[in-house]
C-alpha cells in the first residue's frame, strides 16, 4: 500500500482531471439515488393508488427528513390515473438514468486521461533512472528482470491501476449517499447493517492481502520468464552451434511451468474474490430482510413504502459495494507491481557528482593514473591494484597481458563508467570526479571488443551519439575504417538496416562499423579495445595503416591480442591478475619481460 500512495501522488499534477472525474462521481452518486429513491413511491402510486398520501403529508409539516423526501417524490409523481403516473415515471427515470449513465461516461474519459498521462510518467521516469545509474547497478542485475519491469509490471499496473481509481472514485459517493438516505428511513435498520458490514470487510481483507502476495510471485516469475528469453535469444548462435536446442527448450518449459502455477493461484483467488464479495453481502441482506420484516409487519416502526425504498437502496449498495471490494482487490495487485517498480526507482548507484563541475574542453596536456586500485562490488579481491600510468596527449599506449588481467576494467576507470575504490585519475590535471561526465566521454572514442549495433541504418549507427552528424563525415569515418566500400555495395548504401544487433552484417563489417562510430567524433583520444578481433589479415593491416594515420592527430590507446597490431606503439604496459608488472617498447618488453615474451611465443604459435 505504501507504494501504491507513493504512485497516487503522481496524480497532483492532473488535479483539474481529478476535479472533474470527482464532480462526475458525485453527480452519478445523485443521479442513482434520485432514480432508486423515486422507484418506492412509483410502485406504491401504481399499486394502491389509494394511498397516495400528498396531501396528508404536505399538511403535517413535518420535520422528518424521511418525509420531506416523501413530499417531494410525490408531489412529481402527481395526480391522475395510473398510466398518467406511468408516463410521468418513464420521463423522470429516463432522464435520471441517462444523467446516471451520462456521468459515468465523462468520469471515465477523466479518469482514463490521469491513468494514462500517470502510466507514462511511470515509464519515463523508469527508463530516465535507469539511464544515470552506474554501470556497477547493471552488473547487479538481471537485463530481463528489469525490462520485465520496465514493461510486464507497468503494463499490469496500468490495468489495476484504472480499476482502483475507477472505482475508489465512485463508489464511496455512492455508499455514502445511499447510507444517508438508509439512515433518513431507518436509523436502527441501518444500524444493524453497519454492525455485520465489518465481519465482511475482514474476510475481503484476508483475500486482498492472500491476492498481493500471490501477484508478487507471479510478477517474479515472470521476471524469470522474461530473463531466459531475453539471454537465451541474445545467445541464439551459441545454442544453433552447441546443438542445445532440445536442453533449452526443457528449460524453458521448467520456468513457464513455475509461472503457471503462481499465475494460475493469482487467477483463481482473483476469480474467488467477486463472488466471495457477493456471497457476503448476500448474507448481510438476509439478515437485514429478516431484521426489516419484524419492523414492518411486527412493530410496524416502518411503513410498507419506506421497507421497499430501504431495500432497493440496500441492494442498489451491492453494486458499488462490490466496486470498492474490486478496487481493493487491484490496489492489492498494483500494489505488488508497484513495489517491484519502486524497488528500482529506489536504488540510486549513480556516480558521484560534486556540487560544482567543470567541463572539458579538449586533452591538451596528459592522462594520468596515479595508485589506483578498483574492486568489483562481489569481488574479495581487487581488479586492478597500485595502477600508475602517464598517456601524454599523442602518444600512442598499448595494453596487455593474459585475460582477466583488468585492461577492460582500466578502460572503464578512464571513461569513468565507474569510479576507482582508492587512488584518483586526472585529465589535464583535474580529478575525473569533477569534471562532467558526458563531456568527458565525447573526448574518447571506443572502439569495444564487444560490438553494439542498433536496429537502424548504417548511417545512423555511425553517426550515434552526435548531433546532426553530415553525411560526409559519415563517409569519411567509413573510409578511414575500410568499411565504405562494403556499404556502397548494398543497394540502399548508408540506409541499409542492419537489423537486430547487425545481425545482417558480418563480424568483421560490424567491427569496422564499430570503428566508424568511434571516428566521427573526431575525439582527442581513441580507444581500440581488440579491435582487430574480428578482422581478417588484409582488412587488419588496412587498420593498422588507419592508426597509423591517426597518430598524428590523436592519442591512441590499444589493447589488441594479436600483438602484431601494437608493435609501433610508443610505450607497452603488461598487466598481470590487476597489476602492472613492466613498461616499455615493444624490443625492449620481448628481452627483458618474460610474461610479454611468453605472449608474443603463444601468438606466433597461434598465427
Amino acid at each position: 500500500m505504501k507504494s501504491y500512495l507513493r504512485l497516487l501522488k503522481l496524480i497532483k499534477p492532473y488535479r483539474k482531471a481529478l476535479l472533474g472525474a470527482f464532480l462526475c462521481s458525485v453527480a452519478y452518486a445523485l443521479a442513482n439515488a434520485i432514480a432508486i429513491w423515486f422507484s418506492a413511491s412509483f410502485i406504491t402510486a401504481i399499486f394502491t393508488p389509494d394511498a397516495n398520501p400528498i396531501g396528508a403529508l404536505a399538511a403535517a409539516e413535518t420535520s422528518d427528513l424521511n418525509e420531506k423526501l416523501k413530499i417531494i417524490a410525490w408531489n412529481f409523481i402527481g395526480e391522475g390515473d395510473r398510466f398518467d403516473v406511468v408516463k410521468r415515471a418513464v420521463v423522470i427515470f429516463f432522464f435520471a438514468y441517462f444523467l446516471r449513465n451520462f456521468f459515468v461516461v465523462a468520469q471515465l474519459f477523466f479518469i482514463s486521461f490521469i491513468e494514462q498521462r500517470v502510466i507514462r510518467d511511470i515509464r519515463d521516469k523508469l527508463y530516465s533512472h535507469l539511464l544515470k545509474q552506474a554501470l556497477s547497478f547493471f552488473h547487479k542485475r538481471k537485463a530481463g528482470e528489469l525490462a520485465s519491469i520496465a514493461l510486464n509490471d507497468v503494463a499490469l499496473l496500468n490495468d489495476k491501476m484504472m480499476k482502483a481509481i475507477k472505482f475508489s472514485m465512485r463508489e464511496p459517493f455512492v455508499i455514502i449517499i445511499f447510507m444517508f438516505l438508509l439512515f433518513t428511513i431507518s436509523w436502527k435498520l441501518t444500524l444493524v447493517t453497519l454492525i455485520v458490514l465489518p465481519f465482511a470487510g475482514i474476510m475481503i481483507d484476508k483475500l486482498g492481502r492472500s491476492l498481493r502476495r500471490k501477484s508478487r510471485r507471479m510478477q517474479e516469475a515472470m521476471s524469470d520468464l522474461t530473463s531466459l528469453i531475453y539471454e537465451r535469444l541474445g545467445g541464439i548462435r551459441l545454442i544453433k552451434i552447441a546443438g542445445t536446442e532440445a536442453p533449452e527448450t526443457d528449460r524453458f518449459k521448467s520456468v513457464t511451468a513455475t509461472f503457471f502455477r503462481q499465475a494460475l493461484r493469482q487467477r483463481r483467488l482473483d476469480f474467488l474474490t467477486a463472488p466471495a464479495t457477493e456471497i457476503l453481502g448476500m448474507a448481510i441482506i438476509s439478515v437485514i430482510l429478516l431484521y426489516g420484516g419484524y419492523l414492518v409487519f411486527q412493530t410496524t416502526a416502518i411503513d410498507a413504502e419506506d421497507f421497499v425504498r430501504f431495500i432497493a437502496i440496500l441492494f442498489s449498495i451491492m453494486a458499488p459495494a462490490k466496486g470498492l471490494g474490486d478496487a481493493y482487490t487491484s490496489i492489492q495487485v498494483a500494489s505488488a507491481s508497484a513495489d517491484r517498480i519502486y524497488g528500482i526507482l529506489d536504488v540510486d548507484e549513480k556516480l558521484i557528482i560534486p556540487d560544482k563541475i567543470y567541463p572539458v574542453t579538449g586533452f591538451d596536456s596528459s592522462l594520468v593514473l596515479e595508485n589506483v586500485n578498483f574492486r568489483y562490488y562481489t569481488a574479495e579481491t581487487n581488479a586492478l591494484t597500485d595502477i600508475n600510468i602517464t598517456i601524454k596527449q599523442g602518444e600512442s599506449v598499448a595494453l596487455v597481458g593474459p585475460s582477466g588481467a583488468g585492461k577492460t576494467t582500466l578502460i572503464g576507470l578512464l571513461i569513468r563508467l565507474f569510479d576507482p575504490t582508492s587512488g584518483i585519475i586526472t585529465l589535464d590535471g583535474k580529478d575525473l570526479k569533477i569534471l562532467d561526465s558526458v563531456a568527458l566521454r565525447k573526448r574518447f572514442g571506443v572502439v569495444s571488443q564487444d560490438i553494439i549495433l542498433f536496429n537502424d541504418s548504417i548511417a545512423a549507427n555511425i553517426g550515434y551519439g552526435a548531433d546532426n552528424v553530415p553525411q560526409e563525415k559519415i563517409e569519411y569515418s567509413a573510409k578511414l575504417a575500410y568499411a565504405h566500400d562494403f556499404i556502397s555495395a548494398f543497394p540502399d548504401g548508408y540506409q541499409t538496416e542492419v537489423g537486430d544487433r547487425g545481425v545482417r552484417l558480418s563480424g568483421g563489417q560490424q567491427q569496422r562499423l564499430s570503428i566508424a562510430r568511434a571516428l566521427v567524433h573526431d575525439p582527442p583520444i581513441i580507444i581500440f579495445d581488440e579491435a582487430t578481433s574480428h578482422l581478417d589479415s588484409e582488412s587488419e593491416m588496412l587498420i593498422q595503416q588507419a592508426m597509423e594515420l591517426l597518430r598524428s592527430k590523436h592519442t591512441l590507446i590499444l589493447i589488441a591480442h594479436r600483438l602484431a597490431t601494437i608493435r609501433n606503439a610508443d610505450r607497452i604496459v603488461v598487466l598481470d591478475q590487476g597489476r602492472i608488472i613492466d613498461k616499455g617498447t615493444y624490443d625492449e618488453l620481448h628481452e627483458r619481460c618474460a610474461l610479454f615474451k611468453r605472449l608474443c611465443q603463444q601468438q606466433f604459435l597461434a598465427e
